[in-house]
């Protein structure tokens, strides 16, 4: 995530660095932290849970996380406009970066929130990239961690 910021940095001459017109690749950025810092949070509180320390459980949790699928959804939603309104003042390379970006942004939110997508290949030394989505597109993918939470939240501490 960090290092998304950094070549950000590097890509971008210092004039244009935060220009209105780089909205176009600054914002999918922004999302796509933002996902990654909720992922991370999310599993820094199952490691809590695992060692038995001070974490917070699914009736605290699932809440939280419910609203930020929303959040993220909206922002998700909202780079639509910003994308058209500024392709124009932007390169075609801006154009293209954003939308790649915004990509890896929807893919983190559905393995985030939805279905899992990571799949470690024989010996756990590599990912796979193919059979996630073939399972995904087949409708036998695991759900994710986070919608699992949520699904047990509605189920069993909802009124």
């Amino acid at each position: 995530m960090v290092l998304f910021c950094i070549v950000y940095a590097m890509y971008t001459r210092p004039d244009t660095r935060f220009a209105a017109s780089s909205a176009i690749l600054y914002f999918p950025l922004g999302i796509v932290n933002l996902i990654l810092v909720q992922g991370s949070f999310y599993w820094l509180n199952c490691l809590w849970r695992v060692r038995q320390k001070k974490a917070l459980k699914t009736q605290r949790i699932a809440p939280i996380y419910k609203r930020l699928k929303v959040l993220d959804l909206i922002l998700l939603a909202s780079y639509i406009p910003i994308w058209f309104l500024t392709f124009r003042e932007n390169t075609i390379n801006n154009a293209v970066i954003g939308i790649l970006l915004w990509l890896f942004a929807i893919i983190e939110f559905i393995n985030y929130f939805y279905y899992r997508l990571s799949y470690y290949a024989m010996g756990g030394l590599s990912l796979q990239i193919i059979r996630p989505f073939r399972l995904l597109f087949t409708g036998k993918a695991a759900k994710s961690q986070i919608a699992k939470e949520i699904l047990l939240y509605k189920k069993k501490y909802r009124k």
